[in-house]
């Protein structure tokens, strides 16, 4: 394999860490030393896995299964392949302790009969972690049966073995694979028999390696994993059951149009017409459709929205951008590398026809400074760039557009006139404006103090696990609110009929009657007999009225509702 010195690593763009997804990695980054784009991916076919074969993503007139199969590509050692496998079904493991032990299996069975045995065995739902993936592509390539049958599986479709005995079938069976390899067996076991078979089309193939150095005395203690990494498992936790309760993932109006007008002619430029390149992408608008459902399902969205299918289109940009870094028929084609990133602009620029391609765009396929791309960009002469103000006010986009050879004769050196300034480093503002930028990752081996101070993965705390049963108590106790506190009614009080008053006939009656009278008499005595006595002087000590007792009800909250007491 020829030295990859000559180009830049891919680079991947900040909107594939999107969603729950997004934050797992991000929250596992800083104490790992893998690839976050490799605990993405790695986490990514896991989730489908543990979704089961039910959620369907819809789109026009096609259908498809959620299966997921990732190939993590890095040097031993150095590439930390296994670390962001490892990373990845810790967070499944502590989600879902069951379902890990029952469809989690090591290694990929090595032909036709026994893939399709092991399945059978495991009901059909398997999610496969193959160390020696070159192997598989070997095997693959030698025996149809076998690279038959996990194609098929691939899709979802059901497989057969005939033995003496009986015919051992698999309907629909649910297959995610996980695997890893090194860049000189990934070259060397790329064959053109594989490559007609088209079992290396069905994996995303991710270029990995070590984020950065960590310190083995500076990590987090087993209690501090366990409290930092729990309530994200129990997210990914309910974003599984979410999802298995989901029979079809649709897309939104306003995903439709941005796949219509921009991303379609994207995935479709990714090929650029090689022969070599069509063997890794030729499932690349597949693979777009299938994780945008998976950042919708893992979100408990059961409809694709525009951040989903952008995070998809980013993730499968990358996956094109590492195969032609690590493979070198593909990559150089007859020149340099950075003669074929040359071609793969321009043609990318010219697939987008008069409308032309903005700096955003540029940076989400080739993850390219400014500096480097104006390089590129400068040795085109079919390529203009022109300044476009935004409706709504705003620093200028820069746009670039593709012209036939004759039609740039005169503006060859427009890039460089253009008062000899270098491209702004507007690629990341851009896309500040169209998505949420997750916080930064940690790629180089240049780590902040804050980032050192993290255990290696190798060494990290295992986070804290909990059966199915404990996930279901804590679930029950925290779905329970509890009851209202409310105040004891008042007893009854027995309620005074008012009698209805005497009329005026009624008293004058009594008044006329002998008894009226004397009562009447006895009145008139009393009042006189209280004149007399008001006229005659006081000699006694009046004795001042003490002031009544407050009463101790105002001061004690309790007596305020004893009701009986007060009645009585």
């Amino acid at each position: 394999m020829q030295s990859n010195t000559v180009a830049a690593r891919p680079q991947v763009s900040p909107v594939v860490y999107s969603g729950l997804l997004g934050r797992i990695v991000q929250t596992i980054t800083p104490h790992s030393e893998a690839d976050p784009v490799g605990i993405l991916g790695a986490l990514l076919s896991a989730f489908s896995s543990a979704i089961t074969n039910l959620p369907q993503v819809v789109y026009g007139t096609q259908c498809q299964t959620l299966s997921t199969w990732i190939v993590l590509i890095g040097n031993t050692g150095m590439g930390r392949k296994g670390t962001a496998t490892r990373a990845a079904l810790q967070v499944v493991k502590g989600a879902l302790p069951d379902w890990a032990k029952s469809t989690v299996l090591e290694g990929c069975p090595q032909s036709g009969p026994a893939y399709v045995s092991t399945l059978a065995d495991m009901n059909g739902n398997a999610l496969m972690i193959e160390e020696e993936f070159a192997d598989l592509l070997k095997v693959s390539a030698r025996y149809k049966s076998f690279g038959k049958a996990i194609r098929r599986s691939w899709e979802g479709a059901s497989i057969s073995n005939r033995t003496k005995e009986a015919v051992i079938h698999v309907d629909a069976p649910h297959v995610s694979i996980i695997g890893n390899v090194t860049p000189a067996e990934f070259a060397g076991s790329i064959g053109k028999a594989d490559r007609a078979g088209g079992t290396l089309n069905r994996f995303l193939c991710l270029f990995v390696e070590r984020s950065k150095k960590i310190k083995l005395s500076e990590q987090i203690s087993v209690y501090a994993w366990s409290e930092l990494m729990r309530p994200l498992v129990r997210e990914f936790r309910n974003a599984v059951a979410f999802a298995r309760d989901v029979e079809e993932v649709t897309v939104s109006r306003s995903a439709m149009a941005l796949w219509d007008d921009q991303l379609s002619e994207m995935i479709d430029s990714m090929t650029l017409g090689r022969e070599a390149m069509e063997q890794f992408a030729a499932r690349a608008a597949d693979y777009v459709w299938r994780l945008s459902a998976l950042y919708a399902l893992a979100d408990r969205r059961d409809e694709i929205t525009t951040r989903d299918l952008e995070a998809a289109t980013g993730l499968v940009s990358y996956m094109c951008d590492s195969v032609t870094y690590l493979s070198p028929d593909v990559a150089n084609a007859g020149g340099s590398a950075e003669e074929t990133v040359g071609t793969r602009v321009e043609q990318f620029i010219k697939a987008a026809g008069s409308e032309g391609v903005n700096s955003t765009a540029l940076f989400r396929k080739f993850g390219r400074k400014a500096a480097e791309m104006n390089e590129i960009i400068s040795e085109l002469p079919s390529v203009t760039m022109t300044k476009v103000q935004p409706q709504g006010g705003g620093r200028p986009a820069l746009v670039y557009r593709y012209e036939a050879p004759e039609e740039t004769a005169d503006r060859s050196n427009e890039l460089t006139d253009s008062e000899g300034e270098e491209l702004p480093e507007i690629l990341m503002d851009e896309i500040h404006d169209s998505v949420e930028e997750p916080a930064e990752l940690a790629t180089t081996e240049e780590a902040t103090p804050e980032e050192e101070a993290a255990p290696e993965e190798e060494t990290q705390p295992t986070p804290y696990y909990l059966s199915d049963d404990e996930w279901d108590e804590i679930d029950a106790a925290q779905s329970v609110t509890p009851e209202r506190e409310t105040a004891p009614e008042p007893e009854p009080v027995e309620q005074v009929t008012e009698e209805p008053a005497v009329s005026s006939e009624a008293v004058k009656a009594f008044l006329s009657s002998e008894a009226g009278a004397e009562m009447l008499q006895e009145i008139l005595m009393s009042m006189m007999a209280k004149q007399a006595a008001a006229s005659t002087p006081q000699t006694a000590t009046v004795t001042k009225a003490k002031a009544p007792r407050r009463s101790r009800a105002k001061g004690n909250a309790e007596a305020l509702f004893q009701a009986p007491e007060i009645a009585a």
